[in-house]
This record gives structure tokens, C-alpha cells and sequence, in this order.
């Protein structure tokens, strides 16, 4: 290579150093997929967070209504399920959530011993337990990152307070 080829390939590679035209685009091209999958996980966690909190809603909803009925009773069950999964006792409502069902939703009552004086009432109390699993369907973003469903567990428990009469005041001294 001659003396002036050199001279000309310095001049060019000097000129391509110092020009910056485009290199935004190529540092956008870049970084584009991971800004892409950040915003739409960003938005696909809080789809998850919402959905999440309309089962909780729904739970304490169901348990409020069974804290007020017989809990142990099929019919009543069969009422807060409903409401829990539409809103409505006789389940006519819009669904909170596609593919969460009645049948998805689990009822427990237990005696709580309250000889101790924990809490106001009487020296045993009972408490409704409502608890589900809800598997969370995505939008597509898990699916296309090669992770399976996420199965989310909620409940809820709320004391019985159907019988109020029970209850007794403490005594007044004096």
C-alpha cells in the first residue's frame, strides 16, 4: 500500500469516528426488546395485582355474608360462592374474573376458644375461613417467555356474629 492509500484510509476512518449520525438508532435498536418486555411486565404485574384483588374482594364479600347466616349450611355456601365469584347471591351477575367459578371456592368454620377474654362475646366463637386457588391467565407475555400459568391462593377469615344476642356485656361495676 502506498503512502497516499494510507493517507486516504486515515481520512476516512477519522471522518467515521468523529460522525455520530445514527448511532441513536442503533442504541434504540439495541435496547428496544428490554424497554419493550419491561413496560408490557410492568403491565402484565399489575393486570396480575388487579385481578388478585378482585378474588380478595370477592372472598371478603362471601365471608361477610356468611358471618351473618348459618355457615354450615349448604344453601348459604352455595350464596356466598356465588357472591363471591359474581356479586350476586343467585349468581346472575357478570363475573369478576373469566374462569373463576363457584366451584373453585372452599368454606371452613371453626370454633375459636375465648375463655381468656380476648375478645368481646361469648367464651366460644366461631369463625368462617373462605379460601380459593385462581389460576391466572395472561395475556401472553409468560407464555412467550417460556413460564407456565401462576396459580394464585387467597382467603379470607371473618368472625361469626349471626348470633349477637349472645353476646354479653361486660358487667357494670359499682
Amino acid at each position: 500500500m502506498t503512502k497516499r492509500g494510507r493517507h486516504r484510509g486515515a481520512k476516512l476512518f477519522r471522518m467515521l469516528a468523529g460522525n455520530d449520525a445514527g448511532a441513536a438508532m442503533v442504541e434504540f435498536s439495541l435496547m428496544a426488546p428490554f424497554l419493550f418486555a419491561l413496560a408490557f411486565g410492568i403491565a402484565e404485574f399489575g393486570r396480575m395485582l388487579y385481578q388478585y384483588q378482585l378474588v380478595v374482594e370477592g372472598l371478603r364479600d362471601a365471608g361477610r355474608y356468611l358471618a351473618r347466616v348459618d355457615p354450615t349450611d349448604a344453601t348459604n355456601q352455595s350464596n356466598a360462592a356465588n357472591l363471591a365469584v359474581t356479586g350476586t347471591i343467585d349468581g346472575t351477575g357478570e363475573l369478576r374474573i373469566a374462569g373463576w367459578e363457584a366451584d373453585d371456592i372452599e368454606f371452613d368454620s371453626q370454633e375459636v376458644d375465648n375463655t381468656a377474654g380476648s375478645y368481646r362475646g361469648p367464651a366460644t366463637m366461631y369463625v368462617v375461613r373462605v379460601e380459593t386457588t385462581f389460576n391466572y391467565e395472561d395475556v401472553g407475555l409468560l407464555a412467550a417467555l417460556g413460564l407456565g400459568a401462576i396459580s394464585i391462593d387467597a382467603s379470607h377469615e371473618q368472625r361469626v356474629i349471626d348470633r349477637v344476642w349472645d353476646i354479653v356485656p361486660p358487667e357494670e361495676e359499682g
